[in-house]
């Protein structure tokens, strides 16, 4: 055996358990990195589902009007307006109390119908107003468990608004909700709900 011979092989005995060690560790951070990643990726998750719940677990407080026979849920840290007693029809309105644009409000109001046994879609007919507003979506729906209407549309005044709006015994339970445009989305949850608790108690 030559001098080269021996040479090489020490070299690799030598190299050898280096590489192996090289190869582990490798291995080892790829496997801590895949830690890190996931340990990550759980953070965010669990962040999401944590604002989630605190923005749909907001304290609600019920509102009862026995005189004009509607209930519904609003949030504890809004303030409320009746004006009901100045008139023989209800004009309800809630509003975030830290709104600093006094456009964001949930209305309700019950009215006597135009005339008697006025239908649905004669009364629905009437509510849309094509040259004052951009209708943007026009559905049947329900409202307190009776069928009813509902439109989302903007006005030339900048404000965006869905009008949800049913009949019973020749009254009208109309509820609106309207935001700014660009505020709109902020409050529609909120709004949706209070719309989804409406009662009609009479």
């Amino acid at each position: 055996m030559n001098i080269s011979h021996i040479y090489q092989r020490n070299l690799k005995i030598v190299i050898l358990p280096f590489i192996i060690l090289r190869v582990k560790l490798s291995k080892f951070l790829l496997f801590c990195l895949s830690i890190i990643i996931i340990t990550s990726l759980l953070s965010v998750s669990l962040t999401g589902q944590q604002t989630t719940v605190a923005q749909t677990n907001s304290k609600f407080v019920t509102y009862d009007n026995p005189t004009f026979g509607v209930r519904i849920q609003y949030p504890s840290d809004w303030g409320r307006l009746d004006l009901s007693f100045l008139q023989q029809s209800a004009d309800i309105d809630f509003y975030p109390l830290a709104d600093t644009s006094l456009a964001k409000n949930v209305k309700i109001q019950v009215n006597n119908l135009p005339s008697r046994n006025m239908t649905l879609e004669e009364y629905t007919n009437s509510q849309i107003n094509p040259l004052e507003e951009r209708l943007l979506e026009s559905n049947t729906t329900t409202l307190a468990g009776i069928p009813g209407y509902e439109i989302v549309f903007t006005s030339l005044q900048g404000l965006k608004t869905m009008q949800v709006w049913t009949i019973k015994n020749d009254k009208a339970y109309i509820i609106t909700y309207v935001a700014q445009e660009e505020d709109y989305e902020k409050e529609l949850q909120v709004a949706q709900k209070m719309i989804d608790s409406f009662e009609i108690t009479k």
